[in-house]
């Protein structure tokens, strides 16, 4: 989302590359370190509903877009989401 300068939020347009992650522990929880961390690749994103793929030897406990914060967002937490 961006301002328009009178304070009315609206959606921006999305289309990066951005990291994607896998882990075995959430980043940013205690004794995170690099040995948590399954996979980080830059992969295409663009607005509205997609879907990636990967494929690892090991599987995650938890899943991100941009998991380390590098764009700004109002609502960080929803990066990271548990693997079910």
């Amino acid at each position: 989302m961006h301002e328009r300068g009178e304070g009315v939020e609206t959606n921006a347009d999305l289309d990066d590359l951005i990291d994607v992650g896998l882990f075995t522990e959430r980043p940013g929880d205690g004794a995170f370190a690099q040995e948590n961390v399954l996979l980080m690749q830059r992969q295409p994103a663009r607005s509205g509903k997609q879907e990636i793929r990967v494929i690892t030897t090991e599987r995650p406990s938890f899943a991100g877009i941009d998991p380390y914060n590098k764009y700004v967002d109002r609502n960080s937490d929803d990066n990271i989401v548990a693997v079910e």
